[in-house]
C-alpha cells in the first residue's frame, strides 16, 4: 500500500513520469523502440535483428582504419599503392623506436 502523497524524491511517479512517450519529442522513435525492446525481454519473446553478411574469403591486407571486410568492402585491394605506404612508414617508425629501445637497454 503507497500513500496518497507524492513527494520529491517518489521513485515510483520517477518511472511512471519516465514511461510516457511525448509526441513532439524528438527521440520518441528511440524510446518507443526501447520501450517495446524491455516489453518483449519482459515476456521472454526477444527477436534477434538479421546480421549483416561477412566476407568470407582470404584474410586481407591491414589497413591503417582496421576495417574488416564485410557488409560495406569486400577485401580487394583496390588501392594506388597510398595505404601501403602510409602503413610501412607507420611501421618502419615504431620498429625504429622498438630498436632504439633495445640497444638502450642492451647493456643492463
Amino acid at each position: 500500500a503507497s500513500t496518497f502523497a507524492r513527494h520529491a524524491n517518489d521513485d515510483r511517479l520517477e518511472q511512471e513520469r519516465k514511461t510516457i512517450i511525448y509526441a513532439e519529442d524528438p527521440m520518441a522513435q528511440q524510446a518507443y523502440k526501447k520501450q517495446q525492446h524491455q516489453q518483449q525481454q519482459h515476456n521472454g519473446t526477444t527477436t534477434t535483428t538479421p546480421k549483416k553478411p561477412m566476407y568470407k574469403g582470404p584474410k586481407p591486407k591491414p589497413n591503417r582504419y582496421q576495417i574488416a571486410p564485410g557488409y560495406r568492402w569486400d577485401g580487394i585491394d583496390r588501392s594506388n599503392g597510398f595505404e601501403d605506404q602510409v602503413l610501412a612508414q607507420k611501421y618502419s617508425i615504431q620498429r625504429k623506436k622498438e630498436e632504439a629501445y633495445r640497444w638502450s637497454t642492451a647493456d643492463m
